[in-house]
């Protein structure tokens, strides 16, 4: 399935890029990284907001579009509940960095589930649009996977692990994929709660997340122009098809 392979190869890649990036270049600034940051949450903001959205509302099943987006929400409202639940009962070794390495990748483990589900809802959109969300993925994995190297270089993480955390993340994603495709199969009202619940979930780890993150990187006017500029970028990918 199109969709599945490319939540593995999105998100593969772009751990495996950032964590790559990283550890040849020794990324430290922190301006940097929050820009990273605030762009990718630009980049989601516009793809919901210009492509997702309006996807959904074309199908003129407004009130499951609606229903899919509390859902989404709702969801949104639990992932970090589900995170701090598994950080508390992991009894993690390895010493701090490793521990706060292995937390920080539950949490995007889990919330990759649902960026997956989304790209896999797209799967009766034009192909373009489904590339364009793929991307959009791998460029938001980059700045995470900076945040992942930082802690596990503290932990001396070994290489064999290193190599394994794109694969894995990219795997989850891909399940998160199969699910938002199968439930986009069903019928057109399924199509409308699935488009909605993507958009209710990616909106809420964006404000609730990425965007708060990005301001404790780096609390400057750069990372506020990195995220505008990031949804401007995301309206161009969104309009030249």
């Amino acid at each position: 399935m199109l969709s599945a392979g490319l939540a593995f190869v999105a998100e593969g890649s772009g751990v495996a890029i950032g964590m790559a990036l990283f550890y040849l270049f020794r990324i430290k600034n922190q301006r940097l990284i929050g820009m990273l940051f605030g762009s990718t949450s630009g980049l989601m903001i516009a793809m919901v907001c210009f492509n997702m959205l309006p996807e959904a509302f074309s199908i003129k099943n407004d009130l499951f579009v609606f229903i899919g987006i509390a859902i989404g929400v709702g969801f949104g409202l639990s992932l970090g509940q589900v995170t701090e639940f598994l950080n508390t009962k992991l009894h993690i070794s390895g010493g701090k960095n490793m521990q706060a390495g292995l937390a920080l990748l539950i949490g995007i483990a889990i919330h990759g589930i649902p960026e997956g589900f989304a790209l896999g809802s797209f799967s009766n959109a034009p192909r373009e649009t489904l590339m364009n969300f793929a991307l959009i993925i791998c460029l938001h994995s980059i700045p995470e996977a900076i945040a992942l190297a930082i802690s596990f270089k503290q932990a001396q993480a070994t290489k064999g692990f290193l190599i394994a955390v794109p694969m894995v993340l990219g795997g989850i994603m891909s399940i998160g994929a199969v699910l938002g495709y199968l439930l986009s199969q069903v019928s057109t009202a399924f199509i409308a709660v699935s488009l909605g619940m993507a958009a209710g979930i990616i909106l809420y780890v964006v404000c609730e997340e990425l965007l708060p993150e990005s301001r404790h990187i780096w609390n400057g006017r750069m990372t506020t122009l990195a995220t505008i500029l990031g949804i401007i970028l995301g309206m161009l990918l969104v309009t030249s098809h």
